[in-house]
């Protein structure tokens, strides 16, 4: 059975980091980046293992935002990923309810970006039906070209409304 923990980064011995990236990239087919790796870090991870290997992960990151012309930290979901030898046995929706549960306890808006949005629906998100921009130089920069692929979900606040504006900052990689 899939055991699921949350770690911070300062947790993580340096053999359980290895074990991540090499997650993270068998996930990805060898398209992880360290910049990608990087949005990863800072934040609250979600390990599943198996007989005591990881083989899934993923990552709360809580970053600064305007969401509707409000600053607010906003979960963001980086890193989604299971080892590709356990893909099609639930492991990937046994941590994403775990992600959103925590992301609807914690915290008033989470977001994320995908191309797999049936996925994250059946866990509750929505798509997010708005305009995105990145923050650049304190100019908002419209990313018009990312809208489809985010995705919203409301949490702790029931007074939060539905993100329609999204301002994220820019970053190495790719800002959303």
């Amino acid at each position: 059975m899939l055991q699921i923990i949350q770690a911070i980064d300062a947790e993580l011995k340096p053999e359980i980091e290895e074990n991540l990236r090499t997650l993270l990239h068998d996930a990805f087919d060898g398209d992880f980046s360290e910049e990608d790796w990087q949005h990863t870090c800072g934040g609250t991870r979600f390990l599943g293992s198996l007989d005591n290997n990881l083989v899934a992960h993923g990552a709360v990151i809580e970053r600064p935002m305007r969401i509707n012309d409000l600053e607010m930290k906003v979960g963001y979901i980086e890193g989604i990923a299971v080892s590709p030898e356990h893909w099609r046995k639930g492991f990937g929706s046994l941590l994403m309810s775990e992600i959103t549960s925590f992301c609807k306890s914690e915290l008033a808006v989470s977001m994320l970006s995908t191309d797999e949005h049936l996925f994250y629906l059946n866990h509750g998100w929505q798509p997010f039906d708005g305009k995105s921009y990145v923050l650049v130089d304190e100019i908002e920069v419209r990313s018009e070209d990312e809208d489809a692929g985010l995705m919203y979900l409301l949490g702790l606040n029931e007074g939060t409304q539905v993100p329609r504006k999204a301002v994220c900052n820019a970053r190495g990689g790719d800002a959303w």
